[in-house]
Protein backbone atom coordinates (compact mmCIF):
# COMPACT_ATOMS: atom_id res chain seq x y z
CA UNK A 1 0.00 0.00 0.00
CA UNK A 2 1.42 3.79 -0.56
CA UNK A 3 2.33 5.69 1.91
CA UNK A 4 2.03 9.82 0.79
CA UNK A 5 4.08 12.47 2.95
CA UNK A 6 1.53 15.25 3.85
CA UNK A 7 4.64 17.52 2.77
CA UNK A 8 7.66 16.38 1.29
CA UNK A 9 9.55 19.34 0.10
CA UNK A 10 11.45 20.46 2.79
CA UNK A 11 14.09 22.39 0.23
CA UNK A 12 11.68 25.53 1.18
CA UNK A 13 9.12 26.64 3.85
CA UNK A 14 5.90 24.70 3.65
CA UNK A 15 3.50 27.29 2.56
CA UNK A 16 0.35 27.53 4.60
CA UNK A 17 -3.00 29.30 3.88
CA UNK A 18 -5.21 29.82 7.33
CA UNK A 19 -8.89 29.85 7.58
CA UNK A 20 -10.05 31.83 10.80
CA UNK A 21 -13.46 34.10 11.79
CA UNK A 22 -12.73 35.06 14.84
CA UNK A 23 -9.67 36.74 17.43
CA UNK A 24 -7.28 34.06 15.47
CA UNK A 25 -5.04 32.83 18.91
CA UNK A 26 -3.92 29.89 17.50
CA UNK A 27 -2.85 31.81 14.34
CA UNK A 28 -0.73 33.80 16.58
CA UNK A 29 1.16 31.06 18.57
CA UNK A 30 1.73 29.19 14.91
CA UNK A 31 3.20 32.44 13.29
CA UNK A 32 5.32 32.75 16.95
CA UNK A 33 6.63 29.28 16.40
CA UNK A 34 7.43 30.35 12.34
CA UNK A 35 8.97 33.41 14.16
CA UNK A 36 11.27 31.06 16.39
CA UNK A 37 12.30 28.46 13.82
CA UNK A 38 13.19 31.39 10.95
CA UNK A 39 15.41 32.95 13.66
CA UNK A 40 16.86 29.76 15.50
CA UNK A 41 15.45 27.36 13.68
CA UNK A 42 19.20 25.72 12.80
CA UNK A 43 18.41 24.64 9.41
CA UNK A 44 15.01 23.03 10.76
CA UNK A 45 12.28 23.33 8.08
CA UNK A 46 8.80 25.16 8.91
CA UNK A 47 6.11 26.44 7.70
CA UNK A 48 5.13 29.85 6.83
CA UNK A 49 1.74 31.41 7.12
CA UNK A 50 1.85 33.62 3.63
CA UNK A 51 -2.16 34.24 3.89
CA UNK A 52 -5.38 34.62 6.11
CA UNK A 53 -8.51 34.44 5.02
CA UNK A 54 -11.84 35.13 6.88
CA UNK A 55 -15.57 34.56 5.92
CA UNK A 56 -15.97 37.32 8.61
CA UNK A 57 -14.58 41.32 7.34
CA UNK A 58 -14.90 42.13 10.87
CA UNK A 59 -12.85 39.19 12.26
CA UNK A 60 -10.00 40.27 14.77
CA UNK A 61 -7.89 37.73 12.90
CA UNK A 62 -7.34 39.83 9.49
CA UNK A 63 -6.24 42.85 11.60
CA UNK A 64 -3.61 41.06 13.56
CA UNK A 65 -2.47 39.30 10.13
CA UNK A 66 -2.09 42.45 9.11
CA UNK A 67 -0.22 44.06 11.75
CA UNK A 68 2.62 41.27 11.30
CA UNK A 69 3.18 42.02 7.30
CA UNK A 70 0.98 38.55 6.14
CA UNK A 71 -1.66 39.11 3.19
CA UNK A 72 -5.31 39.08 3.96
CA UNK A 73 -8.40 38.83 2.45
CA UNK A 74 -12.12 38.12 3.12
CA UNK A 75 -15.23 37.23 1.51
CA UNK A 76 -18.71 37.60 3.67
CA UNK A 77 -20.26 34.43 3.97
CA UNK A 78 -23.48 36.59 5.78
CA UNK A 79 -23.67 38.49 2.62
CA UNK A 80 -22.89 35.93 0.35
CA UNK A 81 -25.75 33.67 1.58
CA UNK A 82 -28.20 36.47 1.96
CA UNK A 83 -27.41 37.56 -1.89
CA UNK A 84 -28.04 33.61 -2.36
CA UNK A 85 -31.56 33.71 -0.61
CA UNK A 86 -30.24 30.31 1.50
CA UNK A 87 -29.41 29.47 4.84
CA UNK A 88 -25.74 29.47 5.49
CA UNK A 89 -26.51 25.39 6.36
CA UNK A 90 -27.35 24.81 2.50
CA UNK A 91 -25.32 22.62 0.93
CA UNK A 92 -25.77 23.81 -2.38
CA UNK A 93 -25.00 27.64 -0.97
CA UNK A 94 -22.07 25.91 0.99
CA UNK A 95 -20.85 24.11 -2.22
CA UNK A 96 -21.44 27.42 -4.08
CA UNK A 97 -19.30 29.75 -1.40
CA UNK A 98 -16.06 26.85 -1.15
CA UNK A 99 -15.45 27.20 -4.75
CA UNK A 100 -15.83 31.39 -4.47
CA UNK A 101 -13.12 30.90 -2.11
CA UNK A 102 -11.54 28.36 -3.81
CA UNK A 103 -10.92 30.55 -6.89
CA UNK A 104 -10.09 33.70 -4.69
CA UNK A 105 -7.21 31.62 -2.58
CA UNK A 106 -5.78 30.52 -5.86
CA UNK A 107 -5.38 34.21 -7.09
CA UNK A 108 -3.02 34.59 -4.50
CA UNK A 109 -1.28 31.14 -4.33
CA UNK A 110 -1.23 27.69 -4.09
CA UNK A 111 -1.03 25.96 -0.40
CA UNK A 112 0.97 23.53 0.83
CA UNK A 113 -1.32 23.33 3.88
CA UNK A 114 -4.65 24.86 4.69
CA UNK A 115 -5.14 25.47 8.27
CA UNK A 116 -8.68 26.34 10.01
CA UNK A 117 -7.83 28.18 13.19
CA UNK A 118 -10.93 28.62 14.68
CA UNK A 119 -13.13 28.50 10.97
CA UNK A 120 -16.95 28.97 11.52
CA UNK A 121 -17.82 27.18 8.87
CA UNK A 122 -18.36 23.64 7.76
CA UNK A 123 -16.61 22.64 4.60
CA UNK A 124 -18.23 20.94 1.73
CA UNK A 125 -16.54 17.94 -0.43
CA UNK A 126 -15.55 20.20 -3.19
CA UNK A 127 -13.02 21.79 -0.43
CA UNK A 128 -11.67 18.78 0.74
CA UNK A 129 -11.25 17.33 -2.73
CA UNK A 130 -9.68 20.59 -4.26
CA UNK A 131 -7.12 19.66 -1.19
CA UNK A 132 -6.77 16.25 0.07
CA UNK A 133 -5.06 15.35 2.77
CA UNK A 134 -4.02 18.69 3.31
CA UNK A 135 -6.82 20.63 5.98
CA UNK A 136 -5.87 20.87 9.33
CA UNK A 137 -8.26 21.37 11.95
CA UNK A 138 -7.86 20.90 15.86
CA UNK A 139 -10.51 19.91 18.52
CA UNK A 140 -10.05 21.02 22.54
CA UNK A 141 -11.16 17.14 23.00
CA UNK A 142 -10.15 13.63 22.46
CA UNK A 143 -12.13 13.01 19.25
CA UNK A 144 -11.41 9.31 19.97
CA UNK A 145 -14.37 9.23 22.40
CA UNK A 146 -17.64 7.70 21.56
CA UNK A 147 -19.93 10.06 23.71
CA UNK A 148 -19.23 13.42 21.78
CA UNK A 149 -22.44 15.49 20.75
CA UNK A 150 -22.89 18.63 18.78
CA UNK A 151 -23.57 21.71 20.71
CA UNK A 152 -21.86 20.95 24.46
CA UNK A 153 -18.16 21.79 25.27
CA UNK A 154 -15.51 19.40 25.18
CA UNK A 155 -14.31 19.59 28.77
CA UNK A 156 -18.09 19.26 30.26
CA UNK A 157 -18.31 16.20 28.43
CA UNK A 158 -15.13 14.68 29.45
CA UNK A 159 -16.65 15.92 33.37
CA UNK A 160 -20.03 13.98 32.64
CA UNK A 161 -18.57 11.18 31.64
CA UNK A 162 -16.14 10.39 34.53
CA UNK A 163 -12.81 12.07 33.01
CA UNK A 164 -10.08 13.04 34.73
CA UNK A 165 -7.93 14.58 32.40
CA UNK A 166 -8.91 15.68 28.72
CA UNK A 167 -6.63 15.83 25.15
CA UNK A 168 -6.75 18.47 22.56
CA UNK A 169 -6.71 16.52 18.89
CA UNK A 170 -5.02 17.65 15.73
CA UNK A 171 -7.30 16.33 12.53
CA UNK A 172 -7.17 16.44 9.11
CA UNK A 173 -10.30 17.34 7.27
CA UNK A 174 -10.49 14.65 4.91
CA UNK A 175 -14.06 13.64 5.41
CA UNK A 176 -16.91 16.21 5.50
CA UNK A 177 -19.57 13.73 6.06
CA UNK A 178 -17.80 13.03 9.39
CA UNK A 179 -17.50 15.13 12.31
CA UNK A 180 -13.94 14.27 12.86
CA UNK A 181 -11.46 13.39 10.32
CA UNK A 182 -8.04 11.38 10.71
CA UNK A 183 -6.23 12.12 13.75
CA UNK A 184 -2.71 13.34 13.55
CA UNK A 185 -1.74 14.07 17.07
CA UNK A 186 -3.11 14.94 19.91
CA UNK A 187 -1.78 16.88 23.32
CA UNK A 188 -0.57 15.08 26.52
CA UNK A 189 -3.27 14.71 29.36
CA UNK A 190 -4.87 18.18 30.80
CA UNK A 191 -5.75 17.99 34.31
CA UNK A 192 -9.49 18.22 35.20
CA UNK A 193 -8.91 17.53 38.86
CA UNK A 194 -10.52 20.70 40.74
CA UNK A 195 -12.69 21.84 38.37
CA UNK A 196 -16.91 21.49 37.86
CA UNK A 197 -19.07 21.52 35.42
CA UNK A 198 -19.70 25.18 36.24
CA UNK A 199 -15.82 26.51 35.45
CA UNK A 200 -16.08 26.03 31.77
CA UNK A 201 -13.84 29.48 31.19
CA UNK A 202 -11.25 28.13 33.07
CA UNK A 203 -11.22 24.82 31.55
CA UNK A 204 -11.19 26.21 28.36
CA UNK A 205 -8.17 28.67 29.48
CA UNK A 206 -6.31 25.47 31.05
CA UNK A 207 -6.57 23.70 27.39
CA UNK A 208 -6.16 26.31 25.28
CA UNK A 209 -2.55 26.98 27.47
CA UNK A 210 -1.54 23.49 28.01
CA UNK A 211 -2.78 21.87 24.64
CA UNK A 212 -4.08 24.32 21.95
CA UNK A 213 -0.98 26.54 22.19
CA UNK A 214 1.38 24.01 22.27
CA UNK A 215 -0.30 21.07 19.80
CA UNK A 216 -1.19 23.28 16.51
CA UNK A 217 1.96 24.84 15.96
CA UNK A 218 4.12 21.88 16.89
CA UNK A 219 1.98 19.50 14.35
CA UNK A 220 2.06 22.12 11.38
CA UNK A 221 5.77 23.32 11.54
CA UNK A 222 7.69 20.08 13.63
CA UNK A 223 5.83 17.57 12.49
CA UNK A 224 3.99 17.88 8.85
CA UNK A 225 6.70 21.02 7.74
CA UNK A 226 9.68 18.71 8.40
CA UNK A 227 7.74 15.52 6.15
CA UNK A 228 7.45 13.47 9.48
CA UNK A 229 3.85 12.64 8.49
CA UNK A 230 2.73 10.61 5.71
CA UNK A 231 -0.87 8.28 5.48
CA UNK A 232 -2.04 5.36 3.38
CA UNK A 233 -5.00 4.56 1.15
CA UNK A 234 -6.94 3.61 4.36
CA UNK A 235 -5.99 6.94 6.58
CA UNK A 236 -3.86 5.50 8.36
CA UNK A 237 -0.91 8.09 9.55
CA UNK A 238 2.61 7.64 10.06
CA UNK A 239 5.13 9.64 11.93
CA UNK A 240 9.00 9.26 11.32
CA UNK A 241 7.35 5.99 9.49
CA UNK A 242 6.13 4.52 12.34
CA UNK A 243 1.92 4.04 12.36
CA UNK A 244 0.45 5.58 14.61
CA UNK A 245 -2.65 4.15 15.85
CA UNK A 246 -6.62 6.36 16.02
CA UNK A 247 -5.48 8.57 18.28
CA UNK A 248 -1.90 10.05 16.03
CA UNK A 249 0.86 10.94 17.51
CA UNK A 250 1.07 11.59 21.40
CA UNK A 251 2.99 14.66 22.29
CA UNK A 252 4.89 14.41 25.52
CA UNK A 253 4.16 17.03 28.42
Amino acid sequence: MQITPLYSDTSRPMKILVLASGRGTNFEKIHSRQMQLEQYGGGKNYGAVEHVFSNSPEAAVLEKAEALGIETSSISSEKFFADLGKRPSDEDGRILYDSAVISHIEEFFEPDLVVLAGYRRRLSRLFTERFPNRILNLYPGDTTRDYLVRGKTACVQALENGERAIRCTVYLENDPETRFGTVIAQSADISLEGFGIGDVAAMEKKIREQGEWKLFPFVVHDLIANARVAIDGENNVYVDSRKTGESGFSLLP
